[in-house]
């Protein structure tokens, strides 16, 4: 049954595995670009692409209520 609070929990997990991706990909670009192979532009793709969607969803959501 669904009800309220699977789709919270849902919410949270999703949230929860997108600051852990970021935080991996962070972790990656920073080792390379410490190592003196560059800035991975794949990684800060991915990390750029989520700050955005991130902080557009903030907006919205504190414009709605």
């Amino acid at each position: 049954m669904f009800d309220e609070r699977m789709i919270l929990h849902r919410y949270k997990a999703t949230s929860h595995a997108a600051m852990a991706g970021a935080l991996v990909a962070g972790f990656l670009s920073l080792r390379a670009l410490y190592r003196g192979e560059g800035l991975r532009k794949d990684l800060f793709a991915i990390l750029c692409a989520m700050a955005v969607t991130k902080i557009a969803a903030l907006v919205y959501f504190r414009l709605r209520d």
